[in-house]
């Protein structure tokens, strides 16, 4: 890098000129949804029901309402007709199906009614056409609002690149001025900053390659920008503090350069393969939104590690000595800063210290005992959001269940107008209206509760002729071939744990009724979400845990440091967790952060936070150990050993967590309330890892474990020597 950093710089710039240029094109890439899986059941029921009645696309509604105005008066339709008039003309709209002719689409009220409209265009694509409906609707004294998953999408991509563009004009300032108060230097401060910016640059333009072969969730965007922006700066401070460290000991540029990459530089390696093991597990979900993370987090970590071994190890052999230039203030240099002095304290009286520690760290995370796990829909969204208004509308006025329906798809061999299978419909249907979590129920034998079994039977008897015009058009909605839907409207909302219960329910009655019937839409697919994400949860957990200990053991050669270091991890992670499960669950601190608490954490959530900082705070452990490691090696004991290491590191990576905090609070000011999640989240176990767990924990309990710290089998000391 010294040797070759005109050139270096110049590709660097050259792909940041590149990167420029693509990101504004990374939207395009995005895609809705990502959170189904073809193998679970909600998936196989929308499959069974689009092979016999027709794809479904991606229905939007388009809600009109009126204080005074019913659904039914001329002037209400006519004002309606005229907004709908225009959609007809746009290429992608197929069909616009009117409230007047389904009188399902109007509420209960008469105040309230909406037009399916049909658009030709991929489900997760089809945010990119809310825009033109918007802007084409006609107009009308009517209050219109359009709704649909669609609409959900439009809105969240929209809040997240706002969200984006004010984090990072929030972010970048802030943490420039912490770094001119940890270097005291313009220089010294803005290669972090540069080296941030220019991963996530880099990293979002690779993005928008990499999306022309896969896919990449709306949601991907912003925790990706904070993995770039945290990492780039936090593994560049490092190296310019190792390089400042060895010019101040008479090395010579070329000198300092060399001993900081094969220092510090070695350190980010490591702690990299650490963050990108974390967010590599994310692959193995089935799910499109957690592997876009896990890919797209994965593509900007290898960038931020090239950029601290590359691009910042060449700035500074151009810099030399002016990395201390243009000083706006002098902090104190030099490693007497009263860390040694801690860690001498904690190691006198390990077992308090330890024994506390751990039983603050553990009594932080109880609250996660409580947690309640669920899936997001239009309630992550601020309240002034439009596809939030008009969900809070439609479920005001039709119902909760209304909004997201089940729907059971069912195959009769003998067809589902035999009187077999009407029989059998009528028992489901009935247990079903029998049941409080039910609101209502629409199917072939469920159409009026005064008409008896045998009536329904004597009335589909000469299918497919049914003699009874209102009883006819329900047969052809509901019925098609061998296969039936009935819709089910729950009375509480999809999210809720009854409509869970609910689903269990059904799935129980049938295979206890012998029925072929699946289980699919609303709360079904929350459901089996869920499910599915928390059965493979523990897997990306083992390799999380496995690989992280190999990387570790094979940098530090040791068997008992990575294991202490796993530990240590996974207890300051809980702390994170139960202070996510009090705000965003129970509400505290909702009033300062701006947001409606949930009152449930978003399922993936506590995935995301895992991945993302179980390797975010090994990058801390891995600096403080390799400090440690470096005076062991130089002949100094256990004790002293630590004192050194955590003297040498602690306000580098007081400084650097610092950064990551302020990048991460950044992203609290997010209107989207799973990224504001993820910021507080990242930043709460940042600080305790860094404030807590590193001057603490760390010290006591490697004086508590002592010698057996270094404790490796014979054939792995042998074989890193040989790899060294």
């Amino acid at each position: 890098m010294f040797r070759w950093r005109w050139l270096v710089i110049s590709l660097w710039l050259a792909a940041g000129v590149v990167g420029l240029f693509a990101v504004p094109q990374v939207g395009s890439i995005l895609r809705a949804g990502g959170f189904s899986a073809d193998g679970i059941e909600a998936e196989q029921a929308l499959a069974r029901y689009e092979a016999a009645f027709g794809d479904v696309g991606a229905p939007i509604q388009i809600v009109f309402h009126h204080d005074t105005l019913r659904a039914n008066e001329p002037e209400f339709v006519a004002q309606a007709m005229v907004a709908l008039a225009p959609l007809s003309n746009l290429p992608e709209v197929t069909a616009v199906l009117p409230f007047w002719d389904q009188p399902a689409q109007v509420s209960p009220s008469g105040s309230t009614a909406y037009a399916m409209v049909t658009v030709d265009i991929e489900p997760e694509f089809a945010h990119h056409i809310v825009p033109a409906l918007r802007e084409n609707l006609g107009p009308t004294d009517l209050d219109v609002h359009v709704a649909g998953a669609a609409v959900f999408y439009a809105d969240i991509q929209a809040l997240s690149e706002a969200d984006l563009q004010r984090s990072e004009a929030i972010g970048l300032p802030f943490a420039l001025i912490t770094l001119l108060l940890v270097f005291g230097s313009i220089p010294a401060a803005g290669i972090p900053v540069l080296a941030g910016g220019a991963s996530v640059v880099v990293g979002l333009a690779a993005i928008w390659g990499v999306g022309q072969f896969t896919s990449f969730s709306i949601f991907a965007l912003n925790v990706v920008t904070l993995v770039g922006l945290g990492l780039g700066a936090d593994y560049s401070l490092f190296l310019v503090s190792r390089f400042r460290e060895e010019l101040a000991d008479g090395r010579t540029t070329a000198e300092a350069v060399e001993r900081t990459v094969a220092t510090a530089g070695r350190a980010v390696v490591f702690s990299g393969l650490a963050v990108l093991t974390g967010l590599s597990s994310l692959m193995i979900f089935e799910f499109m939104m957690l592997r876009s993370i896990g890919v797209g987090g994965a593509i900007v970590v290898l960038i931020a590690m090239a950029a601290a071994t590359t691009f910042v190890p060449a700035m500074l052999a151009v810099l030399g000595p002016r990395v201390n230039a243009w000083r706006v203030w002098r902090p104190r240099l030099g490693p007497r800063n009263g860390w040694g002095r801690l860690a001498h304290a904690v190691m006198r009286r390990p077992v308090p210290v330890f024994l506390g520690v751990t039983t603050f760290l553990v009594v932080l995370g109880l609250p996660f005992l409580h947690v309640r796990i669920s899936a997001p829909d239009a309630s992550v969204l601020t309240t002034d959001a439009p596809s939030r208004q008009a969900f809070d509308l439609l479920r005001t006025e039709f119902g909760e269940g209304h909004v997201a329906p089940l729907f059971l798809v069912s195959v009769f061999p003998e067809g589902p107008l035999s009187a077999e299978a009407i029989a059998a419909q009528h028992r489901l249907g009935r247990a079903l209206k029998e049941d409080p979590r039910v609101a209502r129920v629409r199917g072939l034998a469920s159409v009026d509760d005064r008409i008896t079994l045998p009536q329904y039977q004597l009335l589909y008897r000469d299918a497919p002729a049914v003699g009874d015009p209102y009883v006819r058009a329900i047969a052809g909605t509901l019925a098609r071939g061998n296969t039936s839907v009935m819709i089910v409207e729950p009375s509480v909302a999809s999210i809720s744990p009854e409509v869970g219960e609910l689903v269990a329910a059904i799935r129980e009655y049938r295979d206890a009724e012998g029925l072929d019937l699946l289980v699919g839409g609303g709360g079904a697919g929350l459901t089996d979400f869920v499910d599915r994400l928390y059965t493979d949860f523990p897997k990306a957990v083992a390799i999380i845990l496995s690989v992280t200990f190999v990387v570790l053991a094979i940098l530090f050669r040791s068997i008992v440091l990575p294991l202490k270091a796993v530990l240590l991890n996974v207890l300051s992670l809980l702390a994170s967790f139960g202070a996510l499960v009090l705000v965003f669950q129970d509400g505290w601190l909702s009033n300062v952060l701006r947001f409606e608490p949930l009152g449930f954490i978003e399922a993936t959530l506590p995935i995301i936070l895992f991945a993302l900082l179980f390797g975010l705070s090994m990058d801390y452990e891995v600096f403080l150990l390799s400090r440690v490691k470096e005076a062991y090696d130089e002949g100094h004991s256990n004790t002293d050993s630590v004192a050194i290491g955590l003297e040498r590191s602690g306000s580098v990576i007081t400084s650097a967590a610092l950064v990551v905090i302020v990048v991460c609070l950044a992203f609290v000011t997010a209107d989207i309330v799973l990224i504001k999640a993820v910021g507080l989240g990242a930043a709460i176990a940042v600080f305790v890892d860094a404030a807590i767990v590193r001057s603490l924990l760390v010290p006591a309990t490697m004086r508590l474990l002592g010698r057996w710290n270094w404790w490796a089998p014979r054939w792995m000391s042998g074989t890193h020597r040989g790899l060294r």
